[in-house]
């Protein structure tokens, strides 16, 4: 609506305006709702005003629409596309509807800084020039050879042209994802990836795709089995330039020599795990036949032989042809013949070990090893005749006596500090050696640099796969890939179970590790008993920086634990629940997150949009009210327990801070144990490092006699919590009072037993968060609990509303607010006047209902409308990251999130007035903040709730109407001074020595119930 030539701004007439009204209100149904409501409030006239407003406001949005749109494109060719991509493509007598579909491909791209960079390698077929020549888009550049350099020479020539950021690697028939661009941006801007790749599929001559390759992250051991990155593969231009691009010599697998020699260099290879490029399956290429071009074959295997060479330096590996096309297999040469000692934990079972032993001795070529069997508790004849003619007949077989408990972890390490070899090797007594390598590969491999551990292709008696790696989450806590399967070569829909590749874990009946790595790393955790101590220190490997190898050459047959029964202690469980909890969270980077883990068979997830078989089954459940269950304990001393939601960094403000403070005062005033009990949120590690100065951290069912304690009940299926009659609990959210209150209730009736009175710190009324429901009645249920309770209320309004509903407390204890300690500080380093900025302030919690964040964005809005100048004022909200908040005119509400208290401080030394709601009897403690700090808030009575008393900064407000709260920040806004004096307000909420000046009190009532 701006006219051409001039910025003269046309105006509405009244048809324009009817119509845009009637536009709008077909747009917003519910603004209809509102004007019959302001009928009453306003009467005819405010209705008419309210009318013109709607009707200017549908014809800004139709004239900014044009505007935002050419705002979004000038924003993102700034920040989106800030990585430009040349797509290199070398094109020869290829079928132009191939091309043409390839080039399509591209242009249809979602991200849009992209150049293709194409060198005709002198096609015969002149229709392909003619094609290349009619094209007429500047972002695509077209080189034509004078002579036919081959695949590696016009590639060359191809990105000779490019002056992009990353170079893409494209054949002349294929087709990219839409997205694969975007997709490789978005990795890029957070990785900052030297070579970048994807997953990828299968588009036959009918656009059907089909074979997909779910890759795992990068596995440079799988790098010298098979070209598998594949396509779409991308690097930086400048590293392509450092290697001196493509070279001839490797002509049909000249990516894979690229990508050897590259990574060399390369500080971080990522993987993004979506299919983003199709590989066309032509009788010609390599996609649908791979006899198609025999001489890939060999150029590979000299790709990865020359890299083997500047690597490792001539004569130290050597890469041989498997009976699998364009699978490799690199053997390394020892120098040397390290000592291997074979440790073999066993009870009994000896036509087991006598198996096991045998094929060892019958099948091994590598003859420098020592066996050691660790005999734990073996209790028949014919083990112990067993034993000694093992002895006598070979002279590197020891017996070591281990007469104790089983633990797997336990024998393996005893097996280690007699061990003499310089690698080790973890074998059950339920194996049987099937290859004769096996111990010469186990070792060429643990013995490489880099190399942690080292497992094998392990079989069931029916030839089935009972290990081919282990991914860890498989099966909701670690299992084997293939388990069941055939041992057959296969290509999709993710990597062969028949070639070497790296993985995160290999079960310990088969592992091998050098000594150097190990005593670098730590021996197994004997925490664990029976299983779960193999895969985390292969964990621990991976944390340390090391790779591990599964290779399928090295074979066994494996009974299955035929020596032992199939019982778990729990202990194993809780164990694994830590160790493997990153892994199982985000995935195991050698598998692939688009397969599914709850089967050990490779399968895609199907399409999560798909409908559910039991979608018309109504799913109810309480999630926040999960039972915990207690086991009881012989304790003497006595024990203060504090039951919180979580100990994270992003959680300990408000309310968790306050019972932690709250909790720890009682504590050091009592001179007890104590124990905090998660119940929401993992601890992690940073607040695992800051907590652990003053607390262990001790699993659910372990006995500890530590003083202070952390107990994690966040995962408490099959976990009970160690109680004794010398516990004492402490809580502060309903849904934690709760679960504590129930499970006395559980135990009570079955172990007579009952509670020592429960400290109940109450920090709002929290049945009110969730009027007229489940979560009201649940809430309001823990304070009519039929235990004892002493009720602790952190101000009296809140302590006088709640009293007056009738609850009844056996006592009832009461303390007042108190600034933080960093706020604290810097209130006390202000000066006596203040510089503010033109700055409101708003504690804007978009996600809590009580700070009925709608009623202060109306508010904003009708402030803008009626305050001059309100454009030169900044709005801020803080508390809750959320998306910005359009109040008219061209003002918007910015949110900051949520800060650190030493942005929070500068924030309100800087803003001269704010607002914060607080829609409950609570006195919310951002308007005290704000006030000490001089902000002029506007906050809301509740009940008896009404804080302008605290300081003349608040202005509490009865009637919390938008159009009151807009006429009170319009008095603030109106006094505006650029410096305003600073006043000491409240000094006892500033300088207040004993926050928790009950406790005295309390330790009285509680030291009468202890003796």
């Amino acid at each position: 609506m701006i006219e051409a030539g001039n910025r003269k701004q046309k105006k509405l007439s009244k048809k324009d305006k009817g119509q845009m009204f009637l536009r709008h209100c077909s747009k917003h149904p519910l603004d209809v709702l509102r004007l019959s409501k302001a009928t009453v409030l306003y009467g005819i006239e405010g209705v008419k005003a309210r009318a013109e407003e709607l009707a200017v406001k549908e014809w800004e949005t139709q004239k900014k629409g044009g505007k935002k749109k050419e705002c979004k494109e000038t924003k993102s060719k700034k920040i989106l596309y800030s990585i430009k991509f040349s797509i290199i493509m070398p094109v020869y007598n290829v079928e132009i509807k191939w091309l043409d579909k390839a080039l399509e491909s591209i242009k249809a791209q979602t991200y849009k800084n992209w150049e293709v960079c194409i060198a005709d390698d002198a096609s015969t077929d002149l229709s392909v020039q003619e094609y290349l020549k009619n094209i007429d888009d500047k972002r695509m550049k077209i080189k034509f050879l004078e002579e036919n350099l081959g695949i590696s020479g016009a590639s060359n020539e191809a990105a000779s042209m490019a002056t992009g950021d990353y170079l893409l690697l494209m054949d002349n028939d294929d087709e990219l994802h839409r997205d694969a661009l975007y997709d490789f941006f978005k990795d890029i801007m957070k990785t900052k990836a030297d070579i970048i790749y994807s997953d990828m599929d299968m588009i036959d001559v009918d656009g059907n795709h089909s074979s997909p390759l779910y890759k795992p992250d990068w596995s440079p051991d799988l790098m010298l089995s098979q070209m598998y990155l594949g396509h779409l593969v991308g690097f930086k231009r400048e590293l392509f330039k450092l290697c001196k691009g493509f070279q001839t010599e490797f002509d049909g697998a000249q990516d894979y020599d690229l990508i050897l020699r590259m990574s060399e260099f390369a500080k971080y290879i990522s993987h993004v795990p979506k299919v983003l490029y199709s590989w066309r399956t032509l009788p010609t290429s390599t996609a649908a036949n791979a006899d198609s071009k025999p001489y890939a074959q060999i150029a590979g295997q000299k790709a990865i032989q020359a890299h083997l060479d500047r690597r490792l330096g001539v004569g130290n590996a050597i890469v041989e042809e498997t009976e699998n096309l364009f699978v490799y297999d690199v053997r390394y040469c020892l120098k040397k013949k390290p000592l291997v000692s074979i440790i073999i934990p066993t009870k009994d079972h000896v036509d087991d070990l006598r198996a096991a032993i045998d094929s060892i001795f019958s099948k091994t070529v590598y003859d420098e090893y020592e066996i050691i069997i660790l005999d734990n508790n073996s209790e028949k004849k014919e083990t112990l005749d067993y034993f000694e003619l093992i002895q006598n007949k070979y002279n590197n077989v020891k017996v070591e006596e281990a007469k104790y408990e089983f633990n797997w972890s336990k024998l393996n390490n005893h097996g280690i500090r007699i061990a003499k070899g310089e690698v080790f090797v973890f074998l059950n007594n339920d194996v049987e050696v099937l290859s004769s390598s096996w111990l010469q590969r186990l070792v060429e491999h643990a013995t490489q640099p880099g190399t942690g551990v080292v497992g094998g292709l392990l079989l069931y008696e029916d030839g089935t796969i009972q290990h081919a790696g282990v991914v860890i989450g498989m099966g909701g806590w670690a299992d084997h890939v293939y388990k069941g399967m055939m041992p057959v070569h296969q290509g999709t829909p993710y990597i062969s179970p028949m070639v070497v590749r790296n993985v995160t874990a290999c079960t310990g009946a088969c592992m091998a590790i050098s000594r150097k790595v190990l005593e670098e790393i730590g021996a197994f955790d004997e925490r664990f008993i029976i299983c779960g101590s193999d895969v985390e220190l292969c964990i621990r490997a991976l944390d340390e920086g090391y790779k591990n190898v599964y290779v399928p050459q090295i074979q066994l047959r494996h009974y299955e634990s035929k020596s032992r029964d199939s019982f778990i202690p729990q202990i194993d469980f809780e164990l694994s629940d830590i160790m493997y909890s990153g892994y199982r969270k985000g995935g195991d980077p050698y598998y692939n997150i688009n397969l599914r883990i709850d089967t050990c068979i490779p399968e895609v997830i199907e399409d999560k949009t798909s409908e559910s078989v039991e979608s018309d089954i109504l799913d109810v459940e309480i999630g926040s009210i999960r039972e915990i269950y207690f086991r009881k304990v012989q304790r003497e001393r006595y024990r203060l327990n504090l039951v919180l939601p979580s100990l994270n960094e992003e959680h300990v403000f408000g309310g968790i801070a306050t019972a932690l403070r709250c909790f720890e005062a009682l504590a050091d005033e009592l001179k007890c144990d104590t124990r905090i009990i998660l119940i929401d949120a993992k601890l992690e590690k940073k607040a695992a490092v800051k907590y652990s100065k003053r607390y262990q951290l001790v699993l659910s069912g372990e006995k500890s006699d530590a003083a202070h304690q952390i107990v994690s009940m966040v995962q408490r299926e099959n976990k009970r919590l160690l109680v004794s009659e010398n516990d004492q609990f402490m809580f502060t959210s309903w849904w934690s009072a709760y679960i504590i209150q129930n499970a006395y209730r559980h135990w009570s009736e079955g172990e007579q037993l009952f509670p020592k009175p429960f400290l109940y710190l109450i920090q709002d009324y929290e049945p009110g968060f969730y009027s007229w429901s489940s979560g009201y009645v649940l809430a309001e249920s823990t304070y009519k609990c039929n235990y004892p309770q002493i009720a602790i209320f952190n101000s009296h309004e809140l302590k006088e509303y709640v009293m007056s509903k009738g609850y009844k407390f056996s006592s009832v204890y009461c303390f007042e607010p108190v600034i933080n300690s960093v706020l604290k500080r810097q209130v006390c380093l202000l000066g006596d006047t203040v510089f503010k900025r033109k700055q409101i302030l708003i504690y804007g919690r978009p996600g809590v209902p009580r700070n009925a964040f709608e009623i202060v964005i109306e508010a904003l809005r009708k402030w803008v409308a009626m305050q001059p100048g309100a454009n030169s004022w900044t709005i801020l909200s803080a508390g809750e990251q959320h998306a910005p908040v359009h109040l008219g005119e061209g003002i918007y509400l910015n949110s900051v999130g949520k800060l650190t208290i030493e942005e929070y401080a500068k924030v309100l030394q800087e803003s001269y007035a704010g607002i914060s709601l607080m829609v409950s009897p609570h006195p919310s403690y951002p308007p005290l903040e704000m006030s000490v700090f001089d902000v002029k808030v506007i906050t809301n009575n509740y009940g008896n709730k009404n804080i302008s008393g605290f300081s003349e900064n608040i202005i509490s407000v009865d009637n919390a109407s938008p159009v009151q709260i807009a006429h009170e920040l319009k008095k603030i806004c109106d006094q505006y001074h650029t410096v305003v004096p600073h006043k000491n307000v409240n000094k006892e909420y500033v300088n207040a020595e004993e926050p928790f000046a009950f406790i005295k009190d309390l330790k009285k009532e509680i030291m009468k119930d202890i003796h």
